[in-house]
């Protein structure tokens, strides 16, 4: 592995390996290895982009070897944190047991989101460094070693996944396995060309081609097929998932899409869940793929129907590639 910080930051990474690389083209190593803290080292999107970027350009794995996030702001033993109220605003996440875990998931799902399964997980740093007496970030060895002079003391002890006396925090379950993704051809590559991709319901207007919705070959976000909408008149027409026995829950849809968006309404839904239906549109992103998503679906009905809506008029387009369904409380 070879492993640089500011992982949120393409620009470091395309100057760092894409000189190291050049000079070493036939370099023998097999994971890019990216720190990773949202109030030091950039946003989750430029984290999604960067980890996309390098599993695609050098056809190799990556993995987020450090992060964490704060569950409080309060000091476990009064030497000062690295952490501190500022952050929250920066990170994007408030410094609370419930914020840890929403952001871990999210990083989760950044990771599980890279193109052909090369994003392979991360390292929680450090998630049992609680305040003890004489607790530092080195043994006395390695700080004479390094002509270093330190005061013991902890300034990571309000970003670990255990409270101040010891006791696991509620977030610890984020280290679990991450639920599996409950669509299936998530990326329409099972059937090659067709209106009909398995694993999905198609539903188009009258007025529309039964050719509205198909899935094609090339330019995909991950494998070689994409879903398409398009036609060459005014169309409605939505691909969907029912589902009618599924644990209670929390959920999270996304999807990758690419679009002139021109359309009247191109949206992800979510509804007949026991709650008010869900949207979030799909805005123009005819240059690159980005990802759209609804993050929280409370299930308590056990049903749920998510799919991608649009009502357009001729000529207009929308591509969909790797779509997510899963589990995260």
């Amino acid at each position: 592995m070879l492993h640089l910080d500011q992982g949120g930051k393409n620009q470091l990474y395309t100057w760092y390996f894409g000189g190291l690389l050049k000079e070493s083209p036939n370099l023998d190593f097999d994971v890019f290895g990216l720190s990773y803290y949202p109030m030091w080292h950039g946003t989750m999107e430029g984290l999604q982009y960067n980890l996309n970027y390098l599993a695609t350009t050098y056809n190799k794995e990556v993995c987020v070897v450090e992060t964490a996030y704060a569950w409080t702001t309060e000091d476990g033993d009064g030497e000062g944190n690295v952490f501190i109220s500022g952050d929250e605003e920066v990170g994007g996440y408030p410094a609370t047991v419930e914020g840890q875990f929403e952001f871990m998931n999210d990083l989760e799902s950044i990771i599980l989101n890279v193109p052909d399964d090369k994003g392979i997980g991360y390292f929680y740093w450090e998630p049992e460094w609680i305040p003890v007496e004489g607790g530092t970030y080195a043994t006395s060895a390695g700080v004479a070693y390094k002509n270093d002079t330190v005061t013991p003391s902890n300034t990571w002890d309000n970003m670990t996944l255990f409270n101040f006396q010891g006791n696991a925090l509620d977030s610890i379950k984020v280290l679990n396995k991450p639920c599996e993704n409950l669509l299936t051809n998530i990326s329409f590559e099972q059937n090659g060309i067709t209106i009909s991709p398995s694993g999905w319901n198609v539903w188009t207007s009258d007025s529309s081609d039964e050719n509205t919705v198909r899935t094609e070959y090339g330019d995909a976000y991950d494998g070689d097929y994409k879903l398409t909408f398009w036609d060459d008149k005014e169309y409605s027409c939505s691909v969907y998932k029912t589902y009618t026995n599924i644990p209670n829950g929390t959920y999270k849809f996304s999807i990758w899409a690419k679009t002139n968006g021109k359309q009247d309404v191109l949206q992800l839904y979510a509804k007949n869940y026991g709650g008010s239906e869900l949207d979030t549109t799909i805005e123009t992103s005819d240059i690159n793929w980005n990802i759209f998503s609804i993050d929280k679906i409370v299930v308590t009905n056990h049903t749920l129907e998510i799919g991608v809506y649009s009502v357009a008029g001729a000529n207009d387009w929308c591509n969909l590639d790797l779509a997510m369904l899963r589990k995260i409380d």
